[in-house]
């Protein structure tokens, strides 16, 4: 069939050509048939006869934001010679390209897409399950997350009645990312062993559906302290990213999984490398810069001790969240969390204040101000509460994130007395705390120098210029002990003064 609508427009007989494409999906040919199909019979249609039926420019736009090229997509809906008759067509093609430019989510524009519900054509199920897809996505952007949900389960009713179990397959994995992003990770796995089993069923399924399978699977691993991918395997997924398909959300959450994951297992560089890169590819691929990268980036940084990008964003968070998104609200609530402006990290994810991930995460806040005022029993309960609140989904990224509070208390609830017969609770109390001890990496240039991880920590903080008193706070130890490190250090780089340890660690790129 595509063949014959191919030889059709080939021999420019383009309205039994466009007869055909409606009587076969129409807008949504792709859809239907694969993008394949839809590239073809793009690509054999006269580029007059493009911009003058509006079968053809829709799935000409869809063609464009599947190859990449919302943006391009986006300037052909806002010009007033384009052929769209159809204000219901239009606005379906218009949220369906939106949902891949990473703009922001303005209240006339969620209002308008809203309305849209009441429009649909009835006996459409196809149709419904499109526009379902999209409205999830949009309120994921926009943190509305239990909506979100309720959508989602309404897209895989409509899609199950239009039998097109490769488009149901998207409605599970958003269905995992938003639990990956509340912190239920029992359910996030049963939801994505059903996308796994709809990629199956269906022998048609889109080329990147391994990838997105791979990438939220890599988070609910990132989640529970297991394996994630390496480095190659990282950059691997981003590219597929942004030559097939793609959208903001689950280009962020690449970024957030391989971010976290390259920080733990190589140090900064590698994961302010990577950010970097993602940041140019979202850029080809959405047409803009991502605030939510930034913010993982700052994240990263404080997480070696660096805090002055982390303050910088704290100060003024974006205004916008919907520039930000679910992921990039979680990471920027955990990071303003931890500068003390625990007030902001809830407005900014209000909609997820009461998630297990959330809720965890206030109390590793909580246990990190204790630290600070050398209350290391408070700091101990906290961390107790946190590991009580985890252990039923065996959550362990928080505790990484925040690891600062959980350092100076992990080796005693390791033991397993605060369990009290609990088992599971004694087994996560021994996996954060080995987890979090081995996330405290030692360049090899400064173990050359024989410096220590606690060495290292202490340099973090001197380079930011603390003094010994706040360095002390900052890392629950005396002032004696910060004293002790930074003799050892000035002895070992062979300097006599601070600031000649700050210019020798950095000529030799150690932090």
């Amino acid at each position: 069939m595509t063949e014959q609508i191919v030889s059709l427009l080939g021999d420019n007989r383009v309205d039994e050509a466009v007869a055909l494409i409606d009587a076969n999906g129409g807008p949504y040919f792709g859809f239907l048939h694969g993008y394949e199909a839809l590239n073809a019979l793009v690509d054999a249609a006269p580029s007059v006869a493009l911009y003058e039926h509006q079968t053809l420019l829709s799935c000409y736009c869809l063609a464009l934001v599947k190859a990449g090229r919302a943006r391009r997509a986006s300037a052909i809906l806002r010009d007033k010679q384009a052929c769209f008759d159809s204000s219901f067509v239009r606005e379906m093609i218009e949220v369906t390209v939106f949902i891949h430019t990473g703009e922001p989510v303005t209240k006339n524009r969620l209002n308008r897409w809203r309305q849209l519900e009441g429009l649909l054509p009835v006996d459409n199920p196809l149709q419904d399950g499109l526009y379902y897809n999209c409205m999830v996505i949009i309120l994921v952007r926009i943190n509305l997350l239990k909506q979100a949900r309720n959508v989602a389960l309404r897209g895989i009713e409509s899609y199950r009645q239009a039998n097109n179990p490769s488009l149901e397959f998207y409605m599970y994995l958003h269905l995992a990312h938003m639990s990956v992003l509340e912190g239920n990770l029992h359910q996030a796995d049963r939801e994505l062993r059903m996308a796994r089993a709809l990629v199956q069923e269906d022998e048609a399924a889109h080329a990147t559906s391994a990838a997105f399978l791979e990438i939220i699977d890599s988070a609910i691993a990132l989640e529970t302290g297991r394996y994630v991918p390496d480095r190659k395997r990282l950059e691997a997924l981003r590219r597929s990213l942004v030559n097939g398909d793609s959208w903001a959300e689950i280009f962020t959450e690449l970024c957030r999984v391989g971010a976290l994951s390259l920080y733990y297992s190589e140090g900064l560089p590698a994961a302010l490398e990577f950010i970097a890169e993602c940041q140019i590819d979202f850029n080809r691929r959405h047409g803009d810069f991502s605030e939510a990268l930034e913010i993982m980036a700052a994240t990263v940084e404080l997480l070696d001790g660096r805090t002055e990008h982390a303050l910088r964003l704290g100060s003024r968070p974006p205004r916008d969240q919907s520039l930000v998104g679910a992921t990039g609200s979680i990471v920027l609530g955990s990071m303003l969390g931890k500068l003390g402006n625990g007030d902001l990290a809830q407005s900014v994810a209000r909609e997820m204040a009461t998630s297990p991930r959330f809720v965890l995460a206030g109390e590793l806040v909580k246990a990190s101000e204790a630290r600070e005022e050398r209350d290391k029993v408070r700091q101990r309960r906290h961390v107790q509460n946190a590991m009580r609140l985890a252990v039923n989904e065996g959550l362990v990224g928080p505790f990484l994130e925040h690891r600062e509070a959980v350092v100076g208390v992990s080796g005693y609830l390791a033991t397993g007395k605060f369990a009290r017969g609990h088992v599971q609770l004694g087994r996560l109390a021994r996996r954060v705390h080995q987890l979090v001890r081995g996330s405290f990496l030692t360049p090899d240039t400064a173990l050359k120098k024989g410096v220590t991880a606690h060495q290292m920590r202490v340099l973090s903080a001197l380079r930011d210029g603390a003094s010994n008193k706040q360095i002390a706070r900052k890392l629950g130890l005396s002032e004696a002990a910060v004293k002790y490190h930074i003799g050892r250090l000035l002895t070992q780089f062979q300097v006599k003064r601070r600031g000649q340890l700050i210019e020798k660690i950095e000529e030799l790129a150690i932090i």
